[in-house]
């Protein structure tokens, strides 16, 4: 029985010991707080009389808001069709991309970075009405991963 309590004893010692001493490490500077907004909202549509295509055009606006900063990983915007949830319609940005066509892929404190975007699809009936999906995945400076999405009408 003597020997199961100085076990205890050990094990309860071996799990609090590392926890002691100067090896923890806390981030430095703010955590970076996003907010995705698209201009203009809701997202007007063309509709092409003679093909029925639809043509949007928008600028995806990413603002940091708490004094820290990141990365852009990727801007994604997808646009379905209201009736059957069906994806029509797919723009895609990476890091790579963002520095090709916005000239950044890097978002300051308290910055903004705005991404234009278009995209084209035809649905049923000739309508021209769907839902506009934006996602934006962010990588701040303390190495934390950060989403943010937002849905918008497109008329």
């Amino acid at each position: 029985m003597a020997d199961r309590r100085r076990l205890a004893l050990v094990l309860a010692a071996a799990l609090l010991v590392p926890a002691c001493g100067n090896g923890v490490t806390t981030p430095s500077g703010s955590r970076a707080v996003i907010t995705v907004t698209v201009d203009p909202n809701p997202v007007p549509g063309s509709q092409n009389a003679l093909t029925g295509a639809i043509s949007v055009s928008y600028k995806v606006v990413i603002t940091e808001t708490n004094g820290g900063s990141g990365k852009v990983l990727f801007v994604s915007s997808q646009v379905y069709d209201p009736e059957n949830g069906q994806q029509v319609a797919l723009t895609y940005f990476d890091s790579s991309d963002l520095i090709v066509f916005v000239g950044s892929d890097t978002i300051e404190p308290r910055g903004t970075l705005t991404v234009p975007q278009t995209a084209s699809y035809i649905l049923p009936d000739f309508r021209k009405a769907a839902q506009l999906a934006v996602n934006v995945q962010i990588k701040d400076s303390q190495g934390l991963l950060i989403n943010q999405s937002v849905l918008v009408k497109i008329e």
